[in-house]
């Protein structure tokens, strides 16, 4: 059996446990709580166009956060 490989970076994920390893799967998380503190200020505020925003914020966005957001604007297999 082949081990499961991180969608973005092709690191062994070692529990399966989704798509991505440990790193971008805390980014991914923090990219969700993050995104729930963004609608507490905007009300409304679409999913795509929050993660255009941080695309925008250039290198204010940490790698992980990035690689995240890249994947889920451009890679995501279903949106």
């Amino acid at each position: 059996m082949n081990p499961t490989k991180c969608k973005i970076c092709q690191d062994t994920i070692y529990k399966s446990s989704g798509k991505f390893c440990s790193s971008h799967k805390l980014a991914k998380t923090k990219l969700q709580n993050g995104y729930e503190l963004w609608l507490k200020a905007y009300d409304t505020l679409p999913y795509d166009d929050f993660l255009q925003q941080l695309l925008d914020l250039g290198d204010l966005v940490g790698a992980l956060v990035k690689d995240i957001v890249e994947f889920e604007l451009y890679f995501q297999e279903t949106k």
